[in-house]
């Protein structure tokens, strides 16, 4: 399951429109350095991963983007013991978290490094909850 080191696996990807709606095609360097996801969501991952480094210059931007879109394809059923998507996006930090198994995966594209795991969070709405 877990894996890590680098593979020196490329990827190209569809990047930002250029004038006229044309499709500029940009090579990023991508190595998954630790995952203990299966292989689709991890390419899943990558790929959000991709569209966030092309969206996106601010760290915390990317962040956001990339745990919104990873809870819309793999949504949380509403239990708190399904749990929900957390994504840590730099380039000089450490962490220390708890992850639900086969839920974490860590992975640098080009000089960004991007960790998505999913843990045990109750998944409700803040704002609908009486304070």
């Amino acid at each position: 399951m877990g894996r890590g080191g680098d593979d020196g696996a490329h990827n190209e990807a569809e990047g930002a429109h250029g004038e006229e709606g044309a499709h500029k095609h940009v090579e990023h360097s991508i190595k998954v350095l630790y995952s203990a996801m299966p292989s689709s969501y991890e390419k899943d991952a990558i790929e959000v991963f991709i569209q966030a480094s092309e969206k996106y210059r601010n760290y915390r931007d990317m962040a956001r983007y990339c745990k919104k879109e990873y809870d819309k394809r793999y949504p949380s059923s509403g239990k708190a013991t399904d749990g929900v998507y957390h994504c840590i996006v730099g380039s000089h930090f450490a962490a220390s978290v708890t992850h639900e198994v086969r839920f974490y995966t860590h992975v640098q594209v080009d000089l960004t490094h991007f960790v998505l795991f999913k843990s045990k969070d109750s998944p409700f709405d803040v704002e609908s909850v009486p304070i």
